[in-house]
C-alpha cells in the first residue's frame, strides 16, 4: 500500500514539475449545426457543408499563466452564382464567397475574461470582443472519461442561452486552461461537447515555447460586454450580403 502510494505521489509531482509551465494541446473539432444560408444558392450550401465534414485542427499554448488558443481555418472558395443582365453594357456577376472564420483567443494570467479575435477582410475590421464565461449553471458529475491516457471528469455547465455543454477536465494536469474560452476548471479542458460542436485532444505535449503564445495587439479596440454583442450583430449583417461584380460588355 505504501508502495502504491508513492508511486501516485511521485507521478502527480511528476506531472505538475512537466506541465507546471508549458503546454501545447491539440485538438479535434467536428461541426454539428447546419449553417446553410437561405440567401445563397444551394450549390454554395453543398459546398460548405462538404468543407465543414473534415475536423478541423485547433491548438492552445499555455505558458507561464497565459494562454492563446487558435483554429486553423479550412481554405476558402468562389461559387459563381450566375449572372444578371443590367442593361445592354452591363452585367451583374454574383459570387458566393465561403472564408471559414479564423478564431484566436487570449487569456492572460490574473484576468477572468478571454479576448477574442474578430478579423472580417470583406468589411476591413478587426478588434478583440473581452468575453467572461458566466454559466447559468455548473454541475459536477461522476463520470469518468480517459482522453490519451489522460482521466477527465465531467462537468455540465447551462450557458446564458440556456444550451448545455459537457466539458471534460483532467486533474492529471492542475492547471485551470482549455479552448475556446473554457478556462475555470481544476485542470485542463480536454473535450468540449456543446450543440454545434464537438472538440476533442488528440495530442497533449509540453513542447509549448514562450513565443507560442501570441501577445495581444495593443493598437486594436476591445469591445466589452453589450459593446460586442451589438457589434458582432452589426458584422453578422454585413458578411450575410451577397458579393456582387458588375461587369462590362
Amino acid at each position: 500500500m505504501k508502495i502504491n502510494v508513492i508511486i501516485a505521489l511521485f507521478a502527480s509531482a511528476f506531472l505538475n514539475s512537466l506541465f507546471g509551465q508549458y503546454l501545447k494541446i491539440e485538438y479535434e473539432r467536428t461541426d454539428l449545426q447546419d449553417i446553410s444560408s437561405s440567401t445563397m444558392s444551394k450549390e454554395y450550401n453543398d459546398k460548405v457543408k462538404e468543407a465543414r465534414k473534415k475536423p478541423q485542427k485547433n491548438f492552445l499554448y499555455y505558458a507561464n499563466g497565459n494562454s492563446f488558443f487558435k483554429n486553423i481555418p479550412r481554405a476558402s472558395f468562389i461559387h459563381d452564382a450566375g449572372k444578371t443582365q443590367i442593361d445592354e453594357s452591363n452585367v451583374t456577376v454574383k459570387k458566393e464567397v465561403f472564408t471559414d472564420f479564423e478564431i484566436k483567443i487570449y487569456h492572460l494570467k490574473n484576468e477572468k475574461g478571454s479576448y477574442q479575435y474578430q478579423n472580417y477582410p470583406r468589411i476591413n475590421e478587426e478588434f478583440y470582443g473581452y468575453v467572461e464565461m458566466n454559466y447559468k449553471k455548473i454541475n459536477y458529475k461522476d463520470d469518468i472519461l480517459k482522453i490519451d491516457n489522460y482521466f477527465c471528469k465531467l462537468v455540465e455547465v447551462t450557458l446564458i442561452n440556456d444550451q448545455i455543454a459537457k466539458i471534460w477536465y483532467t486533474e492529471d494536469i492542475p492547471i485551470s486552461t482549455g479552448p475556446a474560452g473554457f478556462n475555470t476548471f481544476p485542470g485542463v479542458v480536454l473535450r468540449v461537447e456543446s450543440p454545434s460542436y464537438v472538440m476533442t485532444a488528440v495530442k497533449i505535449s509540453n513542447d509549448a515555447k514562450e513565443s507560442d503564445v501570441e501577445k495581444i495587439n495593443a493598437k486594436l479596440r476591445v469591445y466589452r460586454g453589450d459593446d460586442f454583442t451589438n457589434k458582432m450583430k452589426e458584422v453578422r449583417e454585413l458578411n450575410s450580403k451577397p458579393i456582387l461584380q458588375e461587369i462590362k460588355l
